[in-house]
């Protein structure tokens, strides 16, 4: 069936959902985004049923009603647009909204991630069909995360939950739409432990180089925290690394894919050689270490699997970072007297020869500099630069990556 145009006029349809609301006694001004996603469009259109007709899905606000959040469903007819139903939303926060075709006959269900806009309370996750003149709402799930992806390897959509209870319970789900119990049905659940404060970061995309997975970065105690990768074979969860102490560091870092291959990396924190016996974690500048698991699974020996990919020097206050090159791992520490609010030198462990620096100059210092210094970051009343020396050139970045810390699960690499 040819897919239908879009609509040229969207100021008719915008129109057509002003009149909706006014019937109902509301304003443009209830209409409301998802407030987690990256396509943060409140009217979102798509032939939910494959039939050739568009719709338009919007979510808005009835505070004075028992039911806080509401959908609307408005169709093409022509040249206008025609309500045809609004329907029941959770919770008092719409965090996510998007289409998702879980049975692959080319109709999409609607799937709206609500909370009650506060931390640490439980997320709903609504999956909603259209067809023709109705809408099935399917019972939602309880989540913290989600993903929707392929987590079996099956070709088919389906939704992975990760849910979380600080410190009492945490586990991940996966469920997928069994078209002859015209439900979702739970593929399998992994208790992931009692003693979690947070997930601080979760990605999904490739854990390995032929393997699809999540990867969970969890805080624990204070700020420490590990990480851990799940997959799923045979359409069963299997912790990859299960020693915790082989993702264990002592601030929070989050995994990603850090030298662009496609495939997730998670991180962990080295004391540059010379600090072991310090006991003030918030002075010691830590290098981040990345790791990437070879693919196959273990049941002893976890560390061998681990290959080593990228060091880093993060300036914790997300400003900028530093990739050494991989030759140079182990090879370089930082100097005692070494403050990372101040003065960095970085040198070779054997000689002592320095390599790097970093500086943090007042503007009046900065304008009697060595022209050899390079600018990192440039604020209003300092400058933070760094100079390299012999023939070690570090990559530069502005800033740290930042995280799209939101419910539903980020995707990276490729």
């Amino acid at each position: 069936m040819k897919k239908p145009d879009l609509p040229t006029d969207k100021a008719t349809l915008n129109g057509a959902i002003q009149s909706a609301l006014q019937k109902l006694k509301l304003d443009n001004g209830a209409i409301i985004r998802p407030r987690s996603d990256v396509d943060s469009s409140s009217i979102r259109i798509h032939d939910l049923d494959n039939d050739g007709i568009l719709e338009a899905v919007v979510f808005y606000q009835t505070p004075d009603e028992e039911v806080k959040i509401h959908g609307m469903i408005m169709q093409q007819q022509g040249d206008t647009w025609v309500k045809k139903l609004d329907f029941d939303g959770e919770g008092t926060v719409l965090e996510s909204f998007d289409f998702v075709d879980f049975t692959n006959d080319g109709k999409v269900d609607i799937v709206a991630g609500f909370s009650r806009g506060e931390e640490n309370l439980q997320n709903l996750l609504t999956v909603y069909s259209f067809s023709g003149d109705s809408l099935e709402k399917v019972p939602a799930l309880p989540y913290t995360h989600f993903n929707i992806g392929d987590m079996n390897g099956d070709k088919v959509k389906d939704i992975t939950v990760v849910y979380l209870q600080q410190k009492e319970l945490s586990y991940i789900s996966t469920y997928q739409y069994d078209k002859f119990e015209d439900a979702f049905v739970e593929l399998n659940k992994l208790d992931l432990g009692p003693n979690i404060e947070s997930y601080y970061n979760v990605v999904a995309g490739k854990v390995a180089k032929n393997k699809e997975g999540i990867i969970l970065d969890a805080s624990v105690v204070s700020n420490s925290s590990y990480s851990k990768i799940i997959i799923m074979e045979d359409s069963k969860f299997i912790d990859v690394l299960q020693d915790e102490l082989l993702t264990y560091k002592e601030l929070p870092v989050e995994s990603e894919d850090v030298n662009d291959d496609g495939i997730l990396e998670f991180g962990v924190l080295t004391r540059p050689s010379g600090w072991e016996d310090r006991l003030i974690v918030d002075e010691i500048p830590f290098f981040t270490t990345y790791f990437q698991w070879d693919g196959e699974i273990r049941e002893s020996g976890e560390r061998e699997g681990l290959q080593f990919v990228l060091q880093r020097y993060y300036d914790m206050d997300n400003r900028f970072y530093l990739d050494f090159p991989p030759d140079m791992y182990q090879k370089i520490t930082i100097t005692p007297e070494s403050n990372k609010n101040a003065y960095l030198n970085f040198v070779l462990t054997d000689t002592g020869e320095s390599v790097a620096e970093i500086k943090f100059f007042t503007m009046a210092q900065w304008g009697k500099a060595e022209s050899d210094w390079e600018i990192l970051v440039k604020e209003k009343n300092r400058v933070i630069a760094y100079r390299s020396h012999g023939d070690l050139k570090l990559s530069k970045k502005d800033k740290k990556p930042s995280s799209n810390n939101v419910a539903p699960i980020e995707r990276k690499g490729n």
